[in-house]
């Protein structure tokens, strides 16, 4: 009977084996046809065939790196719940992919929210001259105007410095990055007597009224946030968990923690070239010319923008996970390449309801 019974059993695991490899395959087809029709629609609204449009079907070109003499040590921090756990993986294992035989990297995850067998994921991550420390935080008890995709984990940016006390410096980075080339010179940038570094973000010109809001035009940018260089030192002496705190919960602003950190660090933050947080978002609705002319560069191509980037940004509510685009679309691109660091992961544990 026990036979039997083991019998059955193997036969029901073979069964739900089969089953879910036909789910998996249907989704696949399902997902395919839509890519088609999406690129039919493509080629329709500009007058051509497929065969005439740009196919962005290949495989990113990333720009040579010479790793002789890179050494150090980088500390970085992302911030995490259960719904970017996947995007946060792809961010540290792109990190290790492409880093430099002689840097060393330590990850200190902070996390709202995320299963104990998400957190082992994470840790999982951790390999040679790679550490991975999770640091599970409570949920922030600030006033909070919700973008249509900024979470209010992001606002867990602020204690940055309060949860890592013995450390001075940090590279901060969101969790819906690709890290595509080694991080040690971005983290020697020297930023004594600022709060941060950061790369100034199109919205100077692509939402103006915005910004003009903030009254920053003596200092004559706006910087995205996703990716910082931190002063912890300079940010623990003055307070300025304290600042943001205020202007967050007696200001209503658009994109949050964004909006709060440009005003509140004043004119103490200095720019990064634009390599170190090159964002895609923007690119979907300012022509090359008018991007390179503001970034200081001669882009003809969207491989030129991307390829030699240190970081790539999804800084937008379109993400590369299950996105559906069309093959003569560059985020087709990104996309493929993102995959490249998402593949290999192990799938994580179905969250229980």
């Amino acid at each position: 009977m026990k036979d039997k019974g083991m019998k059955w059993v193997i036969i029901a695991d073979v069964m739900a084996v089969i089953v879910v490899g036909l789910f998996l395959w249907a989704s696949y087809i399902d997902r395919e046809v839509e890519r088609q029709e999406l690129e039919a629609q493509v080629a329709a609204q500009l007058g051509q065939d497929k065969k005439a449009a740009k196919s962005y079907d290949f495989d990113l070109a990333l720009a040579p790196q010479n790793c002789e003499g890179v050494n150090g040590t980088v500390n970085a921090v992302l911030i995490t719940d259960a719904n970017y756990m996947d995007f946060t993986r792809v961010a540290i294992n792109s990190a290790k992919e492409n880093k430099c035989p002689g840097s060393v990297y330590n990850f200190y995850v902070m996390t709202l929210d995320v299963p104990a067998s998400d957190e082992t994921a994470l840790k999982a991550l951790a390999g040679d001259n790679v550490s991975v420390t999770v640091l599970p935080q409570k949920e922030v008890d600030l006033f909070y105007i919700r973008d249509t995709h900024v979470s209010k984990t992001s606002l867990l940016k602020y204690y940055i410095a309060d949860a890592l006390p013995e450390l001075d410096k940090v590279l901060y980075m969101d969790s819906d990055v690709m890290v595509l080339h080694d991080l040690n010179q971005l983290y020697q940038t020297d930023i004594s007597g600022q709060y941060l570094a950061a790369v100034k973000d199109p919205s100077w010109f692509f939402e103006n009224m915005h910004v003009v809001e903030l009254n920053l035009e003596q200092r004559g940018f706006y910087f995205n946030s996703g990716v910082m260089l931190m002063n912890l030192q300079k940010i623990r002496e003055d307070n300025l968990v304290a600042k943001l705190e205020d202007y967050t919960n007696n200001n209503f602003r658009t994109y949050m923690d964004q909006d709060a950190l440009n005003v509140v660090v004043g004119d103490k933050v200095a720019l990064l070239p634009f390599e170190n947080n090159a964002m895609n978002f923007f690119f979907k609705h300012v022509d090359l010319a008018k991007m390179g002319e503001f970034y200081g560069r001669e882009w003809k191509t969207y491989e030129e923008v991307f390829a030699p980037a240190t970081i790539v940004h999804f800084a937008s509510s379109q993400k590369p996970l299950g996105t559906v685009v069309p093959k003569t679309d560059f985020f087709y691109m990104l996309q493929k390449l993102w995959y490249k660091y998402y593949t290999p992961l192990p799938p994580l544990a179905p969250i229980e309801q």
